[in-house]
């Protein structure tokens, strides 16, 4: 038999897709099965799931009709049979979420609200199910460095540091990213520090190294990637790099996406949207100072997101523009994405998760 990881993709379901769609990754080949939906919803962008993988959560509109907000939504998943079950969703009048993580081991959903400039924490139940929001925190500073992008408030993400004791916030139009206290019984965020970035970068996401020391942010606005150094007992942050996600001969309109460690922490990546790649980074494993190996073709149009195997081997990037998901082999010396030939269609396709068997 041949070992399968299960991948779940978010959508765009405005032009045609119908919700988080289901495939599955050869682990041998890279080959993708053609993808299935898994679960009716309206918008599931971006997707993320507790740490035993017993539930998915996406933004979007609750996986119920009559609730005209968006809002957060949780599924069950079936590992036997890879079905979602819809669990619940919670509406939040004007909100739309771009951006979810979980934190405290499952036990709090993290919300960012780019439109509007807002953050939120929802506790989550034992059964998965999302709770009413517990906190929820509103932007107003706008540099407007960058005019018809950061006229109004807006963040971008929201991500627990590795001690969960910390949550640092992407205010994306305030060109800072925000270190928050997070109180595990009531769920409050607060502010204790805030770094800026340059001006008119845009903080979009950022990633977390496992030892708690160092941070990175991807920067969208300007196509550069930051590295910071993080103080575990504060949550303070200090830069000590930048580097660009581009080519230096490279002129035209871009905007950067994702970022993530390889699973082994040797390389770091980031998307760019417009010049359409991935850049590949090495790792000190001393200083975590990065050097760029690469930037790679994502073989289509807006790589929204992309996603690594939990071997190392794989590297899925959603291409939304040209409704493709491709499918690269990582170099296990260079880190440096290669393509593998394999890919599959899907309309819009946005967020991606993938989960290994038991």
């Amino acid at each position: 038999m041949i070992a399968e990881a299960l991948v779940y993709i978010g959508t765009v379901t405005s032009a045609g897709s119908e919700g988080i769609y289901l495939s599955r990754l050869e682990l041998e080949t890279g080959r993708l099965s053609e993808p299935i939906l898994a679960a009716t919803a309206s918008h599931p962008g971006f997707l993320t799931t507790d740490p035993e993988n017993r539930f998915i959560y996406c933004t979007g509109k609750p996986p119920r009709r009559g609730k005209p907000f968006n809002a957060v939504s949780a599924f069950a998943i079936n590992r036997e049979t890879a079905e979602l079950t819809p669990l619940n969703g919670q509406s939040a009048e004007d909100s739309t979420y771009c951006h979810i993580s979980t934190t405290l081991g499952g036990r709090v959903l993290l919300a960012a609200d780019y439109g509007k400039g807002r953050v939120a924490s929802f506790p989550l139940a034992a059964n998965g199910h999302v709770g009413p929001s517990a906190t929820v925190i509103n932007y107003d500073v706008a540099h407007a460095a960058v005019p018809n992008r950061q006229q109004h408030p807006h963040v971008h993400s929201i991500n627990p540091d590795v001690t969960e004791k910390f949550v640092f916030v992407c205010d994306f139009s305030a060109d800072s990213v925000r270190s928050y206290a997070l109180d595990p019984k009531t769920l409050g965020l607060e502010l204790v520090s805030s770094a800026s970035t340059a001006p008119s970068a845009g903080p979009r996401h950022l990633t977390c190294h496992p030892n708690g020391k160092w941070i990175y942010v991807i920067n969208e606005l300007n196509g550069t990637i930051t590295g910071y150094d993080a103080d575990p007992a504060t949550g303070a942050l200090v830069e000590k790099q930048t580097v660009p996600t581009l080519p230096p001969d490279f002129d035209e309109k871009n905007t950067t996406a994702e970022i993530a460690f390889s699973p082994d922490l040797r390389f770091l990546y980031g998307s760019n949207r417009g010049h359409d790649s991935i850049a590949c980074y090495g790792v000190n494993a001393e200083t975590g100072m990065l050097t760029q190996q690469a930037i790679v073709s994502t073989r289509g149009g807006h790589p929204r997101n992309f996603s690594i195997d939990e071997t190392g081997r794989f590297m899925l990037v959603s291409n939304r523009d040209t409704d493709n998901v491709v499918v690269f082999r990582l170099d296990s010396e260079t880190g440096v994405p290669v393509y593998t030939g394999h890919e599959l269609q899907l309309s819009k396709p946005m967020g991606i998760q993938i989960i290994h068997p038991d």
